[in-house]
């Protein structure tokens, strides 16, 4: 591929002013950089071949009201994104008709596009501008023109850590829905995940001011019927348009023009169990909130061994690869299962329990997985 590789051109990276008191604002200049080389992520540096056009890129404007244009070598680039301090997220990034793309500049064009998509971060030192994201890193060069030092503001720190919602956007304020979002503030950085209706989510983005802007939102592709599914669709609307944020007392409103979402901080994570799960036992679900369990087709039980849970939500078998960190269980994936239909009797919903990182704890033979709002109780058989 590093024959496909090729040179491209950034302009005017812009700056919102610094939050800090006194602070003077940063200003934008033009500055034209050039691709020294593109690292993909866990694969080595990959140096442009000479033989292409170089691509080009300008971003003009400051803050969330940045401006994508040029060149991707052999068609129009256009797009726009959001800048704070050092975090940079790109939007509608679109490379034009590819008629007059050669294989080799088609090839290139694809992999610009597919970077500066996932951008989350630049940093400039001296000549040098690096961009880093989800696809992996690019470094620059300055081809000419002033160069801007990169600001180092940072959002409100106490924002910083994992917020929750359990609302999607109704057309004119939240509405309860089943939507199960984690929102997580580290600096300039904020990624979201979780369950959006009945499709998981994720994605990343940045602070930018008092706005939380989110450069790729992804979703996974089960169809969604009726009220579900129309309330999925404006959730995933809400998060790929800029979000004004809001404080309501110890709650943090994310607000946009379809609607708004209400969070509230996760509970402090729970001292580690000083006792795992017997990856000898299959675990049977007992009780729910101290009740006894709504009859399923099939009984509700989990397993886990070597690093992976397993068992039956009542319908389907399902499974996946978990940690426990902090006494929370995490998937490191999705859950995958069969597909039957139960209908009349359908089983439990694994998937929502997990996503909310419950806590663990074993107590004889009783496994307890408790969220903010559920406790179930498992017996080892």
């Amino acid at each position: 591929m590093s024959a496909l590789l090729t040179t491209l051109t950034l302009a005017a990276l812009a700056a919102a002013p610094s939050s800090a008191p006194g602070a003077a604002p940063v200003t934008a200049e033009s500055v034209t950089w050039t691709l020294r080389n593109l690292q993909p992520t866990g694969q080595a540096v990959i140096t442009p071949g000479a033989a292409l056009t170089r691509p080009t890129l300008r971003l003009t404007g400051s803050g969330a009201a940045l401006t994508v244009s040029g060149s991707t070598g052999c068609s129009p680039l256009t797009g726009q994104g959001a800048v704070k301090g050092q975090a940079l997220v790109l939007r509608g990034v679109q490379g034009g008709s590819s008629e007059r793309c050669t294989d080799a500049a088609l090839s290139l064009r694809e992999d610009y596009l597919r970077f500066l998509r996932t951008t989350t971060r630049l940093d400039v030192s001296g000549n040098t501008l690096t961009l880093t994201g989800g696809a992996g890193r690019l470094t620059f060069t300055r081809a000419g023109g002033p160069m801007t030092s990169s600001p180092t503001a940072t959002p409100n720190s106490d924002l910083d850590g994992t917020w929750q919602t359990r609302v999607t956007p109704g057309p004119v304020g939240p509405e309860r829905g089943q939507a199960l979002l984690r929102v997580t503030f580290s600096g300039a950085k904020v990624t979201v995940a979780g369950l959006a209706g009945c499709n998981t989510v994720t994605g990343s983005g940045a602070l930018v001011g008092q706005q939380v802007v989110f450069g790729t939102v992804a979703s996974t592709r089960r169809l969604c019927p009726g009220t579900v599914g129309a309330a999925e669709n404006r959730l995933l609307a809400l998060l790929r348009a800029p979000l004004t944020i809001e404080r309501q007392g110890a709650a943090l409103v994310l607000r946009g023009q379809t609607g708004q979402l209400t969070l509230t901080r996760t509970p402090a994570p729970a001292a580690p169990s000083s006792a795992l799960p017997d990856p000898a036992a299959t675990y049977t679900l007992t009780r729910l909130n101290g009740q006894p369990p709504r009859p399923t087709l099939r009984p509700v039980t989990l397993s886990f061994k070597d690093g992976r849970l397993g068992g039956s939500d009542g319908c389907n078998s399902v499974g996946g690869a978990y940690t426990v960190q902090a006494g929370r269980v995490e998937l490191t994936g999705g859950l995958v299962g069969t597909k039957m239909a139960c209908t009349d009797q359908p089983g439990v919903d694994f998937q929502t329990l997990f996503d909310q990182r419950p806590t663990l704890s074993v107590q004889g033979g009783t496994l307890i997985l408790k969220t903010a709002e559920d406790t179930w109780e498992f017996q080892a058989r």
